[in-house]
This record gives structure tokens, C-alpha cells and sequence, in this order.
């Protein structure tokens, strides 16, 4: 596995960009270079915690087997490579890994990287040869599809035409896929592509962080509709292209995958996890303007989570809590600062909305509220962040960033919504 990049340095007036949550493409090619050093980072962590670590005979085999494997299938063009190491599940696996529980814990989840090569292999045409082992009888190939095998063992054969696997025992099982990770054949479905995007529907239980466990999802949720999932990611986006192109376009530009999540509570719910940046965790929204806001919003926290990993924005220790607008329970500081990102992408949005030339009035005047209300939590977060002395130099200046972006939010003084005198100086933290 080639080795990982140097430092990144951030230029300030990407910085500032960033946090005006409108970015350049150079501003998020820089973002995603952090994030592929950062994954073979986490890599090369693992094969040195395996190293360490007492596992048993078969289990360290194994581990060396699918490490080769990983490294013929991404030797012939690193850079296709990428597509399938960046994508966020195989983060979440890596950090699954690195924090399993003693040699026990660490021989049951390697147990997926094995799948990763294969789907490596199959963006760089890599030539691999070998047998995999199943869970109960699944083949799971992260970011692609899996198969139900029935079999516990599936042999693989891959090359520049695609792959083709095949159950041993049941050679009327066969699978071929093609190079994008289409295929047909008896136990085999793919990822579905979310529509306008490269994005993927991880709707197979291949997009959560708990690999080893992703063959019992079945037996505990019923499959979601693909359907509607698909029609409503369809509605936002038509929703977002209509209201604010730009947004749209960062949406189906950025977002790799949307993971379907049992609803929790009351109304929908939504997440981000840190270790797998891109994806959306959520259950289905249930209107099309709402799904627009849960991608607007998760993709903030994605943002800013690649880039807290390639720079400092503060110093808190997390034992101190705030209370903020958005949640009952207190935050920590991390939390408070991305829950102010993810709000003031939100504003923006709704600002980029209430202002689209034809708005009717009445859709003007909604939009101008969701503004505010959105405005208004983001206002009163600012002094616990800018107060805060917790603040990094370069924190500062992302959060007076955000500061005067939300000031440049709904027309000049003069308007009703102007934002208050209290927030709208632009002079030094203090």
C-alpha cells in the first residue's frame, strides 16, 4: 500500500470559504487528499496493531492473505484505487477494527478486508485469484453489493473485464460482475446508484460500522423500500437544483452513500460518524424538503470532520457542556461547533431559497422563517464558541468566518431580517 502523503497546509481564504459553507472545487480536492492520507494512515495503524496483537494461527492467515490481496489489487493504478478505500463504510471498518476489543474482538472484524480487496480490484482492473470466506453463507463487498452464496466458501477470480464469483459447491450460483459493480446472477444485488450522483443507496446492511454483524441485519429490520427511497432522494434533489443549484450540485457531488437507519423516536433522525465521512445516516425523511435538509445538514458535518482531521479548529477537552438551541440535552464543545456548521449551512440554504427570482409569496415568506429559525439558533451559539478561549488561531477564524457569513444572510440593515447589532460587528474575538 503506498505511503501516505505529508502535511496539508490550509490557505486561510479556504478556510474562510469553507466556513461560509461555499467552497471551491480546489477547496474540497484539498479535503479529499486529507481524507485519503488519513485513511491509509488508519490502514497502515491496523497492520501494525495486527502485528502486535496474539491472534490465533488462522485468524493472522487470514489477515495476511486479504492484506496481499488489498495491496495486487490496488498496485495497478492507486488512484482508481481510491474510490473504493475513500468510501466511508470502509472508514468505519477500519476504526470498527482499530477499537475491537482484544484478539477475540479484533480476529471477528478483520474479517471484511478481505471483501475491500476485491472491490478494490474491481475499479483497478487487478488481476486476483483466491477464496473467501463467507459470513452464514454472505459475501459482502463494501461500496458494491453482496451476494447470498449459501455457501461458506466463494471463489473470485477478477481482471480488467470485471470478476466473477462463484460459490464453492454450487457453480449454478456464479455471479459476474462488470468493472462498475453490476452484476446478475442467483443471490446477487447491488448497491443501488442514487439518481444525478455516483452516490450509493447502502441499503444491504454494508453501511454501518459493525461489519462482523452485517449478515444478521436481515433477520432484525425488514429491508427498506428501495423504491421510496430512491423517489424521495430523487424529490430533494430536484427540490435543491430548482432552489439553489450550487447546493444541489455539492450534494449529488459529495454525499457517497445514503444509509438507511430505523427511525428513532418521534419524526426522523440522522447522523454523521466521524470515521466515515460522505454518508448520510438517516431514516427516511418524510417529505422531500426535509430530505434536502438532512443532506444539507449531514454533509456540513461531513465537511467539517475532514477537515478538523487536517486542522486544528480548537482545544477543548470535551468535560465542559452547553446548552444550545437545536438540542435538550447539553453539548460538548466539538458538538456545539459542528451543530453551528451544520445550522449555518442550513441558513444559507433557506436564504438561497426565500431570494430565488419567481418565488411565489407565500413560498417566499416560508422560506424566510425556516431562515430565521435556522438564523437565530446559529446566533445564539456564536458567543459560547467565540467566548469560549478554546479557540486554536486557526478556530477563530473559521468562526468569525461564520459569523460574518450569517451577517450577510437576509438583505442589509434595513431589513426585518437583518441580523441583531450583537453579532454583526466584525472586530476581534474576544
Amino acid at each position: 500500500m503506498a505511503a501516505a502523503p505529508g502535511a496539508f497546509h490550509v490557505p486561510p481564504a479556504t478556510l474562510v470559504r469553507i466556513a461560509a459553507t461555499r467552497q471551491r472545487p480546489h477547496d474540497i480536492g484539498l479535503l479529499h487528499a486529507a481524507l485519503h492520507s488519513r485513511r491509509l494512515v488508519l490502514f497502515k495503524a491496523l497492520l501494525a496493531r495486527v502485528g502486535r496483537e496474539d491472534l490465533p494461527a488462522p485468524a493472522r492467515a487470514a489477515f495476511d492473505r486479504d492484506w496481499r490481496l488489498l495491496e495486487r489489487a490496488e498496485s495497478p493504478t492507486p488512484a482508481a484505487a481510491r474510490r473504493l478505500l475513500d468510501y466511508p463504510a470502509v472508514g468505519g471498518w477500519i476504526v470498527d477494527a482499530l477499537n475491537a476489543p482484544g484478539p477475540d474482538g479484533l480476529t471477528a472484524a478483520l474479517h471484511p478486508l478481505g471483501g475491500i480487496a476485491v472491490g478494490t480490484a474491481l475499479r483497478t482492473g487487478a488481476r486476483l485469484r483466491t477464496v473467501l470466506p463467507t459470513v452464514d453463507g454472505r459475501l459482502v463487498l463494501p461500496g458494491i453489493g453482496v451476494q447470498d452464496a449459501r455457501a461458506s466458501h466463494v471463489r473470485i477470480r477478477t481482471g480488467p473485464h470485471g470478476a466473477l464469483l462463484t460459490p464453492v459447491g454450487h457453480l449454478g450460483r456464479s455471479v459476474p460482475l462488470r468493472p462498475d459493480g453490476r452484476g446478475a446472477g442467483a443471490g446477487w444485488t447491488s448497491l443501488a446508484v442514487l439518481p444525478g450522483s455516483a452516490g450509493r443507496l447502502d441499503d444491504l446492511g454494508t453501511g454501518h460500522i459493525a461489519f462482523p454483524d452485517v449478515s444478521r441485519a436481515p433477520d432484525v429490520q425488514p429491508r427498506p423500500d428501495r423504491a421510496a427511497w430512491l423517489g424521495r432522494w430523487r424529490a430533494a434533489v430536484s427540490l435543491l437544483q430548482a432552489a439553489d443549484p450550487w447546493r444541489a450540485a455539492e450534494i449529488t457531488g459529495l454525499v457517497r452513500s445514503v444509509v438507511p437507519m430505523a427511525p428513532a423516536g418521534e419524526g426522523a433522525s440522522s447522523r454523521t460518524l466521524r470515521a466515515a465521512p460522505w454518508a448520510v445516516h438517516t431514516a427516511l425523511p418524510d417529505s422531500a424538503r426535509r430530505f434536502a435538509e438532512v443532506l444539507v445538514h449531514e454533509l456540513a458535518h461531513s465537511k467539517l470532520a475532514v477537515l478538523t482531521d487536517l486542522v486544528a479548529l480548537h482545544h477543548a477537552d470535551g468535560s465542559a457542556v452547553h446548552h444550545v438551541a437545536w438540542r435538550e440535552d447539553p453539548r460538548p464543545f466539538d458538538g456545539v461547533l459542528q451543530g453551528t456548521y451544520a445550522h449555518l449551512a442550513l441558513a444559507d440554504l433557506w436564504s438561497r431559497v426565500a431570494e430565488r427570482p419567481g418565488a411565489a409569496p407565500a413560498a417566499r415568506r416560508a422560506a424566510r422563517a425556516r431562515r430565521e429559525e435556522y438564523r437565530a439558533q446559529v446566533a445564539d451559539a456564536l458567543p459560547i464558541l467565540l467566548n469560549s478561549h478554546q479557540l486554536t488561531e486557526h478556530g477563530e477564524r473559521f468562526t468569525v468566518s461564520m459569523r460574518q457569513h450569517l451577517t450577510s444572510l437576509g438583505g442589509g440593515p434595513g431589513s426585518p431580517y437583518a441580523l441583531s447589532d450583537s453579532l454583526s460587528g466584525d472586530g476581534d474575538v474576544r
